[in-house]
This record gives C-alpha cells, structure tokens and sequence, in this order.
C-alpha cells in the first residue's frame, strides 16, 4: 500500500506522544515563568529599602499580576499541529514522499525526511524535526495496512541513505506545470538561523523589524535610565518625587530586562532551527499561489490556503496560520530595495484577490435559492 487519503479531524492532534511533539515545550514555559520572577524582585527591592512599602507593593502587584496573566497565556496555546481542511492525501514513491490538500502539494526527497515513526494512533512522517506529516490510523483499513504503509516509508527512507540524491519529480506529470502556468515574480535566496530565531521568537506580526545591535543598545539604555532613576531617588528628598523615581525605576529595569531576556532566548532558539529550512531555495509567485524549491522539497500552495502574507522593512513572511509562517523570504536578497518591496507588494494583492474571490462565493453560496415553477415571481396577483 502506498497511498492514503483522508481528511483530519481535531482527534489527530493525539497522535503526538511526549517525545513526539518537540514544538510543544512546557519545560521551556516553566523556565521562563522562573526566570520572570527572578526579574521581577530588583524592581521592588529599592521601594523596600527607602522604606516606601507602599510603592514597592504597587509594582509588585503590577508586575506580578502581568506575568501570571502572561502564564495563563502560555500554558492554553493551543497544540502546535496543524491540520488542512478538506480531504488530504498522501503518496510514497521510491524517490518522494507526495502529500496533497485542496490548496496545498508538496514533495520530499526521501535523503532528508528526518524520521518515521508508527504508534498505536498513526504514521508520522517528518519532513524535518520540527514538523509532521500524521497519517492516522483510521485512513487505514486495518492495522496491517498502517504498518505496512509505515514499513515503505522506512524502507524507501533507508534506501535514499544510501544512495545518492534522487530526483524529487518535479516534471513527471503536471504537477511543476499547473502552479506556472500564468506569469510571475521569482527570487533565489537563503534563510539563516537569525532570520527563523527572530520569527519564531516574535512571529511575523511584530512591529517593524530591528537589528540585534539595534534592540541591545536600547534596551542597556532603558537599564540606564533606571540606575539614573534609583540615584535621583536617593539623592532627591522629596516624598513625592522619590516615589516617581522609584516606580520609574523599576518600570525601565523590566523593560530592559526583560527585553534583554527575549534576546537571549532568540538566540538560544537559533539551535533549534532545522538545517532542512536553512536549505538555498527558489521562490516563485503567481497569481495562482506561491511556489518554495528546494534541492529536496518543493511546496506549491494556493493563495487561499495562506492566513495571511505580512511584511515588515527587512522581511516578507507567508503565514499557513497566525503562528505558523511556511516561508521568509528576506528583502536584502533582492538587487535593490524597489524590486523587494514590488515582489511583497505582488504577493499581497494577490493574496487579498484569492480571499476576496472566496469570500464573494460564500456569499452567492449562503443566498436562498428560489424554486423555478416557471412563473413570473414578480407578476402582479391575479383576481
């Protein structure tokens, strides 16, 4: 057996064991919630030592009562796997490995799938360490089939180790053919690990874009401003004015703080990135979707199957959901300036046409429809 097709249903999200579902990680979450509280003690400590308790209470229940609604935030993000709508249909050959939805195909060579794995609930396919492809167990028509389908997909895996790289398919039917078939704008870049660190840390609706050079010296400025602010308090007798000093104070360390520690674990996070996206790819745009190729994958997705296409002054992100971006291309590949705010501007017109197109057939779909008995609707009533 060596295709399936079936379509997802939220259940499937069960499929990922503990070991099996690295995106989503608590321990992370626990270590950062410490961390905010550690932070968090350096902004009440002086109120407390100038004798000003009620201050230091005011910033603690202020800051504290922000990171615990930050917490709950963390803990109810919804699981990380996402899956299309409508019917979805996997395909193994000796050279690829084909998945298909409505407005979504893809292709992987088999030398850079990085594991398959087979449970009690379903195949799991990774394209890189990050992601899955579930195929449950329920698209099977008994477990026999799961694992044989399971034992394919290893077998075509290991064979693509040992040999050399194969084709992924691209001109074998029309699947290159129908995606550019009308005119469009191409690109040829390289993502570093900077560029996935930076979104994964932020996402792509972040304000505009800064170096890391850029947001470090602000944010060693705003722990400046708070040494200044604890000095005048010190200094200052005045009732008033030290307890202004002193939340002032504290509201810059946390500020800068903080910040410096979301920069530390953007930076952290550069090791997660799978060296699968740091590949040198092609991306091509058309009024049909947009095209992702790489030595080994290639990704064809129609504008209505993107949530969103965003950018900021460095970046143009095509996002499948609003916390799953599929493709950053970087402005600074472009020859100039001109051409990558063109391109970015291509692909979100284009984008916002597909949508508008699906919204207006839903509309004309949710009109009632009038039985047709051959009269005249409006014909005045006779006597």
């Amino acid at each position: 057996m060596d295709k399936v097709e079936f379509q997802y249903c939220a259940e499937d999200a069960d499929a990922f064991g503990p070991e099996e579902a690295p995106q989503h990680r608590w321990w992370n979450h626990v270590l950062l919630i410490v961390g905010g509280v550690l932070i968090g003690v350096p902004g009440v400590i002086p109120a407390l030592l100038l004798d000003f308790r009620w201050v230091s209470g005011m910033i603690a229940i202020a800051y504290y009562s922000a990171l615990y609604r930050y917490a709950r935030y963390l803990f109810q993000l919804p699981a990380a796997a996402i899956f299309p709508g409508g019917q979805f249909r996997v395909r193994l050959t000796p050279n690829f490995l084909e998945e298909a939805a409505d407005n979504h195909r893809a292709r992987f060579s088999w030398s850079h799938i990085e594991e398959v794995i087979e449970n009690r609930e379903a195949v799991l396919i990774y394209p890189d360490r990050l992601q899955a492809i579930v195929i449950p167990k329920r698209a099977f028509a008994s477990s026999s089939e799961m694992r044989q389908f399971a034992a394919l997909a290893q077998q075509y895996r290991k064979e693509a180790l040992q040999t050399t790289l194969p084709a992924i398919g691209l001109y074998d039917d029309d699947f290159f053919s129908a995606w550019t078939r009308d005119a469009g704008l191409s690109v040829e870049y390289q993502n570093t690990r900077a560029d996935w660190a930076h979104a994964m840390q932020f996402g792509a609706y972040e304000s505009p874009w800064q170096s890391m050079g850029t947001r470090l010296s602000k944010y060693v400025f705003f722990l400046i401003l708070s040494v200044l602010m604890l000095y005048m308090a010190w200094t200052i007798n005045h009732i008033g004015f030290k307890a202004f000093c002193l939340v002032a104070a504290a509201a810059f360390w946390y500020v800068g703080s903080i910040s410096l520690a979301l920069v530390v674990s953007e930076r952290g996070r550069r090791h997660d990135v799978p060296e699968q996206w740091l590949a040198r790819r092609t991306l091509f745009i058309s009024p049909i979707g947009v095209i992702a190729l790489t030595p080994f994958a290639i990704h064809c997705t129609k504008w209505n199957g993107l949530e969103a296409v965003l950018q900021n002054t460095s970046f143009l992100y095509f996002l499948e959901s609003s916390d799953h971006i599929c493709q950053i291309a970087p402005k600074r590949t472009f020859p100039t300036f001109g051409q990558a705010e063109h391109f970015a501007h291509e692909a979100i017109q284009w984008h916002q046409e597909a949508l508008a197109v699906d919204a207006e057939e839903a509309a004309n779909d949710s009109l009632p429809t009038q039985p047709d008995d051959g009269e005249d609707p409006f014909r005045s009533p006779q006597a």
